[in-house]
């Protein structure tokens, strides 16, 4: 990994801010996961982004704008690393029209066009592009909102963009009750983007001119090595028996990628996902007492609040949500857990397990256990 990073950085050159053409590193921990590139004229940008996971592709897209800086057009198109077209992925387009915008979307295997209405301030969505989030920003400062506008049929009208101006130098996008924040430069470009308060954790630093192809060369090599990077955090499952009771749990499996985990990447005085993605499921077929907390028959979600000497799990009523849709009121029980900090081995990824009568909830060099027994 090491040395494709240091592969990467060769082909990037110190950033200056009046190019006409830049770029951006994005890092996951020690792990470079994407690297975007665009070149920006009076009227249009034209970019490309490289990404690793689950395996090496590049979205490439193109933005026309009009003469009052409004856009006027976007398409965008993902591809494989050698440049030809994604298996079943078709070229999309938006046309920005007076006040509407028209989408060319497949719906139901069918190219259709979508009309819907694009108020003043209207972009389209660049998933994954930093330059993206510099857009709202210069709209947001330019006439005091932004509406972003994506690709999927289900979306009916434009979002308005929650982008708060901070000071001159910085601004923070609030979605979902996540904040991902930018550092600015004078002219209102972004120079840092830190995701460390969001689910994604992704952090993205301006370059210049990367070198989109020797990048997804790399990355595909790798790809074709058996090595690709796979995604982001696995999902997996534990099944045990503990005294009579089937013990079930379906969760995620964040990575550690050199980040310090408890008190950092898992804040205290928080509640966390136990995981990644879609909220960790936990299903028994007996009563069970866990940590001296009666726990009956059914099928739950856990969830995790950590503080700095002790911590609690978290059983809650809800089922099936996403990992981050924790509703309190939907608490059967919180049990007490035992910490298992320091411990001589360490996981790279985050790893739930039974060991004899004990659930183990172990990542890195630490993490937490809590005896069960049926009733």
């Amino acid at each position: 990994m090491r040395l494709i990073i240091s592969s990467i950085l060769a082909t990037i050159a110190p950033m200056t801010v009046a190019a006409q053409a830049g770029g951006y590193l994005v890092r996951l921990g020690n792990d470079t996961i994407a690297v975007e590139r665009y070149e920006r004229t009076a009227n249009r940008i034209e970019g490309q982004i490289v990404r690793r996971s689950p395996a090496t592709s590049v979205l490439r897209y193109t933005l026309a704008f009009n003469d009052d800086g409004s856009v006027a057009s976007y398409e965008q198109s993902v591809l494989r690393p050698d440049g030809s077209a994604a298996p079943n992925t078709t070229p999309q387009r938006m046309t920005f029209t007076g006040d509407s915008v028209l989408r060319q979307v497949t719906q139901n295997g069918q190219a259709v066009t979508l009309r819907a209405a694009a108020p003043r301030g209207t972009l389209p969505g660049i998933t994954g592009s930093i330059l993206f989030n510099e857009l709202v920003v210069g709209t947001v400062k330019r006439l005091g909102a932004a509406q972003v506008m994506g690709f999927n049929p289900q979306q009916s009208a434009p979002i308005r963009a929650d982008m708060r101006l901070i000071s001159a130098d910085s601004a923070e996008l609030v979605s979902q009750g996540f904040r991902t924040g930018f550092k600015l430069s004078p002219e209102g470009k972004v120079l840092r983007s830190d995701g460390s308060l969001t689910t994604q954790k992704f952090i993205a630093t301006a370059v210049a001119n990367p070198n989109i192809g020797t990048i997804a060369s790399a990355w595909a090599a790798k790809d074709a090595a058996g090595q690709a990077l796979g995604a982001a955090s696995t999902r997996d499952t534990v099944q045990a028996v503990v005294g009579g009771a089937n013990i079930w749990i379906d969760y995620g499996r964040p990575a550690a990628r050199g980040r310090a985990i408890w008190g950092t990447l898992v804040p205290h005085d928080t509640t966390w996902r136990l995981g990644a993605n879609a909220a960790t499921q936990f299903r028994t077929d007996k009563d069970l007492v866990m940590g001296g907390v009666a726990i009956p028959a059914g099928t739950y979600t856990l969830f995790l609040y950590p503080r700095a000497t002790e911590a609690w799990l978290i059983v809650n009523k809800q089922t099936g949500q996403w990992g981050t849709a924790y509703d309190a009121k939907q608490d059967l029980a919180r049990v007490p857990l035992q910490l298992h900090m320091n411990q001589t081995t360490a996981e790279e990824r985050f790893r739930m397990y039974v060991a004899g009568n004990e659930l183990m909830l172990h990542w890195d060099k630490g993490g937490y256990g809590v005896k069960i027994e049926t009733r």
